[in-house]
């Protein structure tokens, strides 16, 4: 499977998934023109997009799917409780409507969704699966990483997964303090703390990439992210691909195969000073 972040961020998310003849995007937070253009930095072009799948009615995640699809006749999929919640016109937009907690196919690929915790009508993270196996997850804006979560992202081969903010960042900051408890909430953004909490539970013998993403441009930073992630893959001794999606450029494409048989990781030892 083939597969490259368009971008993440508050101004804009959207993620490439392309095997055996079929491609979609994950939300679609950038508008037509930008999105053909991350597209096409990635030897793609979006008339080559079969469809597109929505997370949740969020702005930076939706911004662009009524049009693209309008325009080039692909159908969104997403809950009902996201369509519902969105300013999508089913009358005048290919809509369909999958349940949260179900797996629904896609040309060659298989979309299996999980709910959420966010402030979202009926929002979804997703593990997309190819012909050969290979499962490629995707969890943004999280509020909180639920076991029903976790158990849905484990054995991916590449993982998405969401490192919003830096707690003391946001603290101090200068958002209002309204927003900050929103951000901080349950039904908010995991911060960095929270996150590898989450990939300890989740970094496996299966996976060969990571890519941490939906960094705060003004409550993180990519090397304190870098750093962290670093250290959780040292401690349980995990050699993958790590990156870190930007907001204002593409990722490069990587084309990723099931492995046959899991890694075993590691852990590293302290040999003693003394015997």
């Amino acid at each position: 499977m083939f597969t490259a972040p368009l971008g993440s961020g508050s101004a804009g998310n959207s993620y490439l998934f392309e095997a055996d003849g079929t491609a979609i995007l994950i939300d679609a937070g950038f508008g037509i023109r930008e999105t053909d253009k991350r597209l096409r930095e990635m030897g793609r072009t979006i008339e080559s997009i079969d469809a597109l799948v929505i997370t949740h009615e969020h702005y930076d995640h939706i911004h662009g799917a009524e049009r693209i699809s309008r325009k080039y006749g692909m159908p969104i999929y997403l809950t009902r409780g996201t369509r519902d919640g969105s300013h999508i016109d089913p009358a005048l937009t290919r809509t369909i409507v999958f349940e949260n907690n179900s797996t629904f196919r896609i040309g060659n690929l298989e979309v299996h969704a999980r709910r959420t915790i966010h402030d979202a009508a009926d929002p979804a993270c997703f593990v997309v699966e190819s012909g050969d196996g290979t499962r490629i997850g995707l969890a943004t804006d999280l509020g909180f990483a639920d076991q029903p979560v976790i158990r849905h992202l484990k054995k991916c081969d590449v993982l998405y997964f969401e490192s919003n903010h830096d707690l003391d960042m946001l603290r101090s900051g200068s958002y209002p303090w309204s927003l900050k408890r929103r951000i901080m909430s349950r039904f908010g953004h995991l911060s960095n703390d929270e996150a590898m909490k989450a990939l300890e539970e989740l970094v496996c013998g299966e996976m060969k990439m990571l890519c941490l993403i939906h960094l705060s441009e003004r409550n993180n930073d990519e090397s304190i992210v870098r750093s962290m992630a670093n250290e959780l893959l040292h401690s349980r001794g995990a050699r993958l691909d790590l990156r870190i999606a930007a907001q204002g450029k593409p990722l490069p494409m990587v084309s990723i195969t099931r492995r046959p048989h899991p890694v075993t990781f590691y852990k590293p030892t302290q040999i003693p000073l003394f015997a």
